[in-house]
């Protein structure tokens, strides 16, 4: 079933969405339509809202993921520090660190 209405557009380009056409879809003040081009007319659809728990949660894991990942970089800091302290120069480019600390640290501990 088609529904029909009209609209006019402002000097400054807006557009007022009929009132019908906000109920019909579920249309709220925030929510985001694209507009697609389709040869001479326009398909208006409406992108879902973000959901807000989602976001907050995944924001939340970054968080604790970063906070990780900062502890594991102390970490291998403080080992490292630790074997400079035995006098053992480290060669560069060491693909993994942690397997080479735990083996120089069992030959002088």
């Amino acid at each position: 079933m088609y529904a029909i209405e009209t609209a006019k557009l402002s000097s400054k380009g807006q557009m007022v969405i009929p009132d019908s056409f906000r109920k019909r879809y579920g249309w709220e003040p925030g929510v985001t339509l694209m507009l697609i081009g389709t040869g001479d007319s326009v398909v208006v659809q409406s992108l879902p809202m973000p959901d807000r728990i989602a976001t907050e949660k995944t924001l939340s894991d970054a968080e604790e993921i970063r906070s990780t990942i900062e502890k594991r970089v102390n970490a291998a800091r403080d080992r490292l520090a630790a074997i400079k302290t035995l006098g053992i120069s480290m060669p560069v480019g060491i693909e993994d660190g942690t397997v080479r600390m735990k083996a120089l640290m069992g030959k002088h501990a």
